[in-house]
């Protein structure tokens, strides 16, 4: 690596098993430096093709964006749409020119880092616009855990920018390339984990051993409104605010019918939200539903199993290095619209464990290029 790119960015680990895949998927291979990470060991980020971050405060460490060629007046001049090329990957070529961080944004913004446990964050897509938090076990976070077996809790609220089906629109996790396989037992217990969280998932798990690269089609996916740990709809004067401590109420009674009497059928909260999830299995049930543009939709997604502090996960009575069998892809925290590539929202999760210098890597310089779709991204930072 040259002297003038020391710093700038690290290697995502691969398994040599994957090399085949990682140079045909449009993962990132390079990330910002875990020094710059707001929450190190975690990098914590929002998914860059779907939030529209601009040029203006986004490194190429931020999406594997390659330049290439090479813009003529050099990167800090060029375009957004040139710089936005294509979804991408870089290895060592040039490095100490094309991925040199922007010195003209924010720190925080530059290097995409976003806080956890104490930072409500603004975030935007084609469908939901809305504000999020991300807390894991803490003193500032300790509230909200306290009492309960919880490991993490993603909080996300806001408004649908289209009336959108319950039926069509998914939450779970999906890869850019195949993950390493476990082993059968563990893959099974672990499906059975987030089977029992949502019956009606849908997976589709393709290991190393498959001979075909398909991007997106390793995935687990299941209906928002069956998934959700806990979901409350209100008007903008009574929307409950995000901090790191609040724990939000069960409360649909915004749907009518029998939402509206499931408060006082039920209760007790935890029995309100088993019957919620247990309603929601079934197809025709979504169907009847579709998600109001006029109301505030807040969600806590929690569980006692995905340890994200570590990015380990927790069964079998042991607990299991995920970043082994992630293959060099982030855990994602998402939500799409169902059979497309509309998401609502899109973060990133990755752990320090799956990063390396770059002069650990092989030598050969080479740039690998994914052309198949151009991607466009306009407008400020949401």
């Amino acid at each position: 690596m040259k002297e003038g790119a020391k710093n700038t960015t690290v290697h995502v680990k691969t398994d040599p098993k994957f090399e085949k895949w990682a140079e045909n998927s449009f993962c990132p291979n390079a990330l910002p430096p875990p020094d710059t990470w707001s929450s190190r060991p975690l990098l914590f980020r929002k998914a860059a093709y779907v939030h529209k971050i601009p040029s203006s405060v986004m490194s190429p460490a931020w999406y594997g964006i390659v330049l290439h060629p090479a813009p003529p007046n050099g990167f800090e001049k060029c375009s957004l749409s040139y710089c936005l090329l294509c979804r991408g990957r870089f290895e060592e070529v040039k490095e100490d020119k094309y991925l040199a961080f922007k010195k003209t944004c924010p720190g925080e913004a530059c290097q995409g880092s976003l806080a956890i446990n104490t930072n409500v964050f603004d975030f935007e897509s084609e469908y939901f616009k809305g504000k999020a938090i991300l807390r894991l076990p803490s003193e500032d976070t300790k509230k909200y855990f306290e009492g309960k077996n919880r490991k993490s809790s993603m909080l996300i609220q806001g408004k649908f920018k289209k009336k959108i089906g319950f039926r069509d629109v998914y939450t779970g996790q999906e890869f850019c390339h195949p993950v390493k396989s476990p082993g059968y037992l563990v893959t099974k217990a672990a499906l059975a984990v987030f089977k029992t969280l949502s019956p009606s998932m849908e997976a589709n798990i393709i290991a190393e051993n498959n001979k075909e690269m398909i991007p997106n089609e390793t995935y687990f996916m299941s209906p928002l409104a069956g998934t959700a740990s806990v979901i409350q709809v209100t008007d903008e004067k009574n929307k409950p605010p995000l901090n790191s401590t609040i724990r939000i109420l069960e409360d649909l009674s915004a749907l009518g019918g029998d939402f509206e009497e499931s408060l006082k059928k039920y209760p007790d909260m935890e029995k309100r939200i088993a019957w919620r999830r247990k309603y929601f299995q079934k197809i025709k049930n979504l169907e009847k539903f579709e998600f109001d543009t006029s109301e505030i939709w807040t969600f806590d997604f929690y569980n006692d199993k995905l340890l994200m502090d570590s990015l380990e996960l927790a069964i079998l009575g042991k607990r299991f290095d995920l970043t082994k069998y992630l293959a060099g892809q982030p855990l994602r925290i998402m939500s799409k619209i169902r059979d497309s590539e509309n998401y609502l929202w899109n973060f990133e999760l990755w752990h320090e464990r799956q990063t390396e210098s770059w002069k650990e890597t092989k030598p050969d310089i080479k740039v690998v290029t994914h052309p198949k779709k151009k991607l466009e991204f306009t407008g400020k930072e949401t």
